[in-house]
């Protein structure tokens, strides 16, 4: 019987998606931080409940083929990566694996695509920093606890360059967060906005950070006096600028604010918006839905590549205001956005593309979809788990018709995307 505390000698054949090893002692499975698939280590059982054993190593006896130095100094206590020793290609493997279990626990028997992948480092166009009295950093792995960072592997450099600025120049006293985007061009436009728990004034802070960096076009006053920081729930002040960056995706441009849904890895969310949009194309897909459209990114990609008529539906207000911008900004005349929920739409239309947030479809969403009864629907997910309970749901009426991608829109970490086309039975 296990217990905290032994040793045990363990060859790692397999791997989860959170970057523990998964290993067997005595019938009991055991996820082993710190080992990757192909070692052979010594770990130490830390906790044994009923179904699990959690351990973490104490040795590498036999190092794996597929093991890589470390980058960043804090992997293993930052909660950012689950991968950072891992080869990258090992890592997309996993990741196929991944989707491909899932949709098996829920019996559903499907093609998976290997990974599409493309740069593993400094692709993140978006940061949150949260800020601890003495520094910025991310939050520390199982913890709420503000682990200190200078320089994260993942950030575009001179994000990580204007946090240290801000660090040293703007007023303290109630900082709590920093958040700051960036546009996909080389020398492209930057938005700052430093987040505080009660109003602050950074008007000349703005000035010096402006003159400083050239390419801060716009930055903000952030306030949040909530609990639990969410950046939607934040309240913005342009301090310098109109609010929003522009930046390029697919052909088209897009306005984004602070609350805009935009993907994190650009080059990323190209091949994805690519591959979904191809599901699209043809002459019998003239009218199709957009649902869960937010600021209206694939919704205009699409009504620009396929020619067909597009109905945006999304729910919030300044998502809705943000699409109109974006369609104006791109002279897409044929779309048109419903401010309101999915299930109150009922329009007919050919096909429908969803991307809903992590928890996946409602019921009143899968409802929505059945009673629209397109030819065809397009989802994207950003959790295999849902997507598996969603198709299992929407398998009555449509069946699975191309092989399910995933897209590791976010090397490194414990994140996968996936789109597949369903085709009406």
């Amino acid at each position: 019987m296990l217990s905290v505390g032994q040793k045990y000698t363990l060859s790692c054949d397999e791997m989860n998606n959170l970057g523990n090893a998964v290993c067997r002692i005595d019938g009991v499975v055991a996820f082993v931080s710190g080992a990757i698939i192909g070692d052979i280590v010594e770990a130490k059982i830390d906790k044994v409940t009923s179904a699990y054993a959690l351990a973490s190593v104490t040795k590498i006896i036999e190092k794996s083929p597929y093991r890589t130095d470390a980058e960043c100094p804090l992997f293993g206590e930052c909660g950012g990566c689950a991968f950072g020793t891992l080869d990258i290609e090992k890592e997309n493997e996993i990741k196929q694996n991944y989707v491909r279990g899932t949709l098996g626990k829920f019996g559903i028997d499907a093609e998976v695509a290997p990974t599409v992948c493309c740069a593993e480092g400094r692709y993140r166009n978006k940061v949150v920093l949260f800020y601890n009295g003495e520094g910025f950093g991310y939050m520390k792995r199982s913890s709420k606890t503000v682990l200190p960072h200078k320089d994260c592997i993942l950030n575009e450099k001179i994000l990580d360059e204007i946090a240290s600025f801000v660090l040293e120049s703007v007023d303290k006293t109630h900082l709590l967060a920093l958040f700051m985007r960036k546009s996909s061009a080389i020398d492209g436009d930057i938005m700052v906005c430093p987040i505080f728990k009660r109003k602050t004034s950074i008007k000349s802070f703005a000035v010096a950070l402006q003159a400083r960096f050239p390419r801060v076009k716009s930055v903000l006053s952030g306030t949040f006096s909530g609990r639990e920081f969410v950046l939607d729930k934040c309240k913005f002040e342009n301090v310098i600028g109109n609010g929003y960056i522009e930046d390029t995706l697919c052909g088209l441009k897009f306005e984004v604010s602070p609350r805009s849904f935009y993907q994190v890895n650009h080059d990323l969310a190209e091949l994805l918006y690519e591959k979904a949009i191809s599901y699209l194309e043809g002459d019998e897909i003239k009218t199709l839905a957009d649902l869960f459209c937010g600021t209206g990114t694939i919704g205009l990609i699409a009504s620009k590549r396929t020619g067909a008529k597009v109905y945006g539906v999304e729910i919030e207000h300044d998502a809705v205001l943000d699409a109109r911008r974006n369609a104006s900004l791109n002279g897409v005349k044929d779309i048109e956005f419903f401010e309101g929920d999915a299930k109150d739409f009922d329009k007919e239309v050919d096909a429908c593309i969803i991307d809903p947030p992590r928890k996946g479809c409602s019921d009143f969403a899968i409802e929505t979809l059945l009673r629209l009864s397109p030819k065809k629907i397009v989802y994207i997910s950003c959790n295999p788990d849902t997507l598996a309970r969603d198709l299992k749901s929407l398998g009555e009426k449509y069946e699975i018709s191309s092989p399910i991608t995933p897209f590791n829109m976010f090397p490194r970490t414990s994140h996968v995307e996936s789109v597949v086309c369903l085709s009406r039975k």
